[in-house]
């Protein structure tokens, strides 16, 4: 059977040392109740974790900040004034040697710090051109590099997928002038220019003129050829 708790309908004060208790109806007879004393404080005792096994390594030094890139002032492109070189790109670099640049300068490095490597790319092209180190210094790329390399990757065949890419007809029509302009200026040697077909630099629909190149968001190796 389930014991009950009862509460009786007299409240009844007990007195210590008092033998018998005396029951009391009035309230007013009631002591006072102190408030209970304050809880003492929780103490968390924080857990005990193996220890890891890079406790008490020193942290890494932290990397050094990226260095700031700078291209050579014959191949940056100032959008408020003219290029530092009058250069066609569909004709040999050659060309600036003989009036614009001097070998000493065509050798010095394209970039500060030097680069072994850098692409360059191009709204009209659907591939970047890669540029790398031809020349004597062999380590780091330079000015001369950056030229002939651009020239030459110009006067390969125009691949059929970036011939179809262009963005309208008007475009196509465009790249199609630039071919039998440049094939016309070949003089005795037009008919063979037209059977070669076009080219890369036909891509850039007769804007050949070079104006530098710019830096990108894709990374300091990463370049943007201007033309005009």
């Amino acid at each position: 059977m389930a014991k009950r708790v009862t509460f009786a309908d007299n409240n009844a004060l007990y007195s210590p040392g008092s033998p018998t208790p005396s029951p009391t109806r009035s309230a007013s007879s009631l002591p006072s109740v102190s408030p209970p004393p304050t809880p003492p404080p929780i103490i968390s005792t924080p857990m005990c974790y193996p220890r890891s096994e890079f406790e008490g390594k020193p942290s890494p030094p932290p990397s050094p900040p990226p260095k700031e890139m700078h291209i050579h002032f014959l191949l940056a492109f100032s959008p408020f004034g003219a290029p530092s070189v009058q250069y066609d790109i569909s004709t040999p670099p050659s060309t600036l040697l003989e009036t614009q640049v001097t070998l000493d300068t065509f050798a010095e490095p394209a970039t500060e710090p030097p680069l072994t490597n850098l692409s360059i790319i191009c709204p009209n092209l659907l591939w970047p051109i890669q540029i790398s180190s031809v020349s004597k210094r062999g380590d780091v790329v330079t000015v001369s590099d950056v030229f002939e390399c651009l020239y030459h990757e110009l006067r390969l065949s125009a691949h059929p997928t970036e011939y179809k890419s262009m963005a309208s007809r008007a475009a196509t029509r465009d790249v199609d002038l630039a071919y039998y302009w440049r094939c016309k200026r070949a003089g005795d040697d037009e008919l063979r220019q037209r059977e070669r077909g076009i080219k890369r630099v036909d891509l850039l629909m007769g804007k050949n003129r070079f104006l530098g190149l710019s830096g990108t968001l894709q990374g300091p190796d990463i370049w943007e050829l201007n033309v005009s």
